[in-house]
């Protein structure tokens, strides 16, 4: 009895589902349990029949018995539908159940006009037929020779992902999944192998989803996810019986497996809000029984704030977490590096495919003997970081094949300029394209690289946006709109869509970008750009070119009359280079003949904010001469932010730090302070002469606290690093700026120095020691002055300071103008009578 209950619900189920893509289908008069003819019929339909200008009556039976329709279930069925089958009343019966029939019943359907059987998967592609599509997707695999060497990729844990993804299709579980990988780390291979897996199994007839593969790079021009899938399958594909709302149908039944590869090529013409938008359109494909798998970039999320948003629908207000129910929660599943098992299997494959391509089966010394000993050099240990990334291995593969030079030398930056060279050198050779030299073609892309990267790293674009960059050859023999035209054609520039075209792959535009840095063609009006370009990929193959030291001796020569913005990473990265010991011109930035160029507040603050390893030795002089030499306030100002950041990366103790600080704030802030007007211990009519002074003492005074001791007298005063860093950086906003404080230092531990007051004398003193007897008059005189300045500072802090008791010399004259003149009109009201 259950069991009957059971496959009666499970009938009901199939009916449902069966009911439910008839009608999305808009088929005519569709009804469900409707009596025909004295029986009632599951699931009943009609479709024109243009010929005879009639319809064609369906009626549809649905059982799951569990196993293979008998002949007693058969006799039953069609006993039942005797009446409406001999009066015309159903022109048709499709019996649909969850397995195909025995051998015998098969035939006696074979043999009945009126009587047919489906599964749901087959009555699914008699409604809407994805046979073509599915042929296209298995040679789509074929064709790109990925059979012959297709290695499988493993997650960051040694799991077959493809298996993972198998065994995730037969479970109920329907939450979607996210595959993560950087660059050329396999993502598309293995979406494209996936998809040719599934489809094959639904064309051999197997009981499978039907793999629905969208690259998302193309849905640049499209109206979101509808307009994408409306494209491939009503036009490209000619899916027949297509329908939008039919598509959704199915996907909810479970009938597909959807794969939508390259979300982060999306973002590079995107913001974020547009990024997230279009997640939550194809967020609308996740529902009931759907699979759906995207693949794409970690670094297309800037943030793990971005990465929980998107990906997992976390969104913060304030503090509290709050789930977005417009976005899915995805199973994250991260990508790993090739691993030595993965090489051994890929290079071999790959050696062998490649070797009887075009046009290296064509190289007189292609033999077994040479592949083999391509084989053992590629896979020799040297060589494997290189290789890691798939598409490193198979780009070194080719270069091995192409030539018989030694592989030892080769980076990933030589190995991606040989690799282009050899592009440009076989565009060279073809007689359509030698009109235009090899050199003008690299100056042409490496500028439309440089050109789009600063516009936001994305390697897309128009062929509008082309015409607009600054580029002419130098004996253009054709209209420069058909010029440039070759110009992409011969280049790893690919279509993409109608009128739009894109770099094959991010890297290249990243090497690309990097060698337009390296040319040392831009000046001091650049350096902003370069700012902005230097991620850590392009630093990387700056690093490898053997030219970083003239790169930086470049920079450092145009940073010295540059004025603006720059992020702390682009800081860090000038200062690690510029000081490193056997690098000279880092070290002519403080000597005192750089003083006279110096019209950069950045200048300043590279030279004083240089790493511990150029010591203490000169410093104080060089500090003093180069502060003297300028009147600009800006740069006078960045002398103390580079102190302070040399301060703060320090890893000395705190009596270094007081030397450098004592030096610095002796020269301008104590020298302020011994201006001030003390009586009685009150600050009285406290002036500062300019907004330097001001910027300095507030900053100070604000980021200052005193100890005493137990007799009253002022010990220590205790400055909080971090927080002078901070307020002397806000007051540089407009002229120049760090964009990250914390990131241009490395704190270790509390940001705080205590200058001790009355041993200041002690330690300046100490810095100057007599050698001779006119540096002993010197020293005296030095030590008389540090006296009158100890007593003062002790006698500023007794009067409790605060930012607020400085008063400019122009406001201190106004109001004393503005007392005179009060004084006056009393004087004048009491002599002359009111009316």
């Amino acid at each position: 009895m259950d069991k009957t209950i059971n496959t009666t619900e499970k009938g009901n189920e199939l009916r449902d589902a069966v009911f439910s893509v008839i009608k999305t289908a808009q088929k005519l008069n569709c009804a469900i349990e409707k009596s025909v003819a004295g029986k009632i019929v599951d699931v009943y339909y009609e479709e024109p029949d243009r010929l005879q200008r009639s319809v064609i009556k369906y009626g549809v039976e649905c059982k799951r018995y569990g196993k293979a329709l008998g002949r007693a279930d058969y006799d039953s069925i069609i006993g039942t539908y005797f009446s409406p089958l001999s009066s015309n009343a159903i022109d048709h019966l499709i019996i649909i159940t969850d397995l195909p029939p025995t051998p015998g019943v098969l035939d006696t359907i074979e043999n009945n006009r009126q009587v047919v059987h489906k599964t749901f998967d087959e009555f699914s592609s008699l409604i809407m037929d994805f046979s073509q599509y599915l042929m296209s997707v298995v040679s789509m695999y074929n064709n790109e020779g990925l059979c012959d060497y297709y290695v499988p990729i493993k997650d960051i844990e040694g799991n077959d992902i493809e298996n993972t993804i198998n065994n995730w299709v037969l479970t109920e579980d329907c939450s979607p999944i996210a595959i993560l990988a950087g660059y050329g780390m396999g993502k598309t291979s293995f979406a494209t192998m996936l998809a040719s897996k599934f489809a094959r199994r639904c064309l051999n007839g197997e009981t499978s989803r039907i793999p629905i593969y969208l690259k998302l790079g193309d849905i640049f021009n499209e109206q979101g996810i509808e307009g994408l899938v409306c494209k491939y399958f009503a036009s490209q594909y000619n899916v027949s019986g297509f329908t939008y709302p039919l598509f959704l149908e199915f996907n909810r039944l479970g009938r597909f497996l959807i794969i939508l590869d390259g979300f982060d090529e999306m973002k590079h013409a995107m913001s974020f809000s547009a990024f997230r938008s279009n997640i939550r359109e194809f967020n609308k494909l996740v529902v009931n029984q759907s699979k759906v798998v995207i693949l794409g970039r970690p670094n297309a999320f800037t943030s793990e704030n971005e990465r929980a948003s998107v990906l997992h629908g976390i969104k913060y207000i304030g503090d509290q977490e709050v789930k977005d129910a417009e976005m899915r929660d995805y199973c994250e599943i991260e990508v790993g590096l090739f691993t030595e098992e993965q090489l051994n299997d890929f290079i071999p494959k790959f050696i062998r495919y490649s070797a009887g391509q075009t046009p290296i089966n064509s190289y007189d010394f292609i033999s077994k003997d040479f592949c083999d000993q391509r084989i053992n050099e590629l896979l020799d240990e040297k060589h494997r970081e290189l290789i890691s990334r798939p598409v490193h291995a198979r780009m070194l593969t080719l270069i091995a094949l192409a030539t018989t030079e030694a592989l030892s030398s080769f980076t990933t930056y030589h190995l991606y300029e040989t690799f282009y060279e050899r592009i440009l050198e076989r565009e060279d050779s073809r007689p359509a394209r030698n009109k235009i030299s090899k050199d003008e073609r690299k100056e042409f892309i490496t500028k439309l690289s440089w050109e789009r990267w600063i516009k936001g790293g994305d390697r897309g674009f128009s062929f509008e946006d082309v015409e607009t960059l600054n580029f002419q050859l130098k004996a253009p023999e054709a209209p420069k709109r058909d010029i440039l035209r070759d110009l992409i054609i011969g280049s790893i520039i690919e279509p993409k869509g109608d009128n739009f075209f894109y770099f094959a792959h991010r890297s290249f535009q990243e090497f690309l970008v990097s060698q337009h840095i390296l040319s040392l063609e831009w000046g001091a009006n650049s350096i902003s750009d370069i700012d902005r370009a230097l991620g850590q990929n392009v630093i990387d193959f700056i690093e490898e070119s053997g030219q970083k030291r003239q790169f930086i001796e470049h920079l450092l020569e145009q940073i010295c009359s540059f004025t603006g913005e720059i992020n702390s990473s682009f800081y860090r990265f000038i200062r690690a280079e510029t000081f490193k010991p056997d690098f000279d011109i880092g070290f002519s930035l403080i000597k005192p003949s750089s003083h006279d160029t110096c019209h950069s507040p950045w200048h300043a603050i590279l030279a004083f904010s240089s790493p511990d390893t150029i010591g203490l030795r000169g410093f104080e002089s060089a500090l003093v001469n180069f502060y003297d030499s300028t009147t600009d306030s800006n740069i006078k100002l960045a002398i103390f932010i580079g102190m302070l950041i040399k301060a703060l990366g320090m890893n000395s103790g705190v009596d270094k730090q007081a030397f450098l600080l004592i030096d610095l704030f002796h020269w301008q802030v104590f020298k302020i302070i011994s201006k001030c007007k003390i009586h009685k211990g009150t600050i009285r009519d406290f002036a500062v002469e300019n907004d330097l002074d001001r910027t300095l003492l507030t900053s100070f005074l604000k980021s200052a606290s005193v100890e005493f001791t137990t007799k009253g007298e002022v010990s220590n005063v205790k400055l909080d690093l971090a927080n002078l860093l901070t307020l002397l950086l806000d007051a540089t906003r407009g002229n120049f700026y760090i964009s990250n404080i914390e990131a241009v230092y490395n704190s270790t531990g509390n940001p705080s120095v205590k200058l001790p007051v009355l041993k200041i004398g002690e330690l300046l003193s100490f810095r100057y020691p007599a050698r001779n007897e006119r540096d002993s008059e010197e020293v005296n005189q030095l030590n008389f002055q540090l006296r009158r300045d100890k007593k003062k500072i002790q006698q500023f802090w007794r009067a409790n300071p605060t930012a607020s008791t400085l008063v400019p010399v122009k406001v201190r004259a106004e109001n004393a103008k503005k007392r005179s003149v009060l004084k006056l009109k009393k004087s004048r009201n009491s002599l002359e009578p009111e009316y």
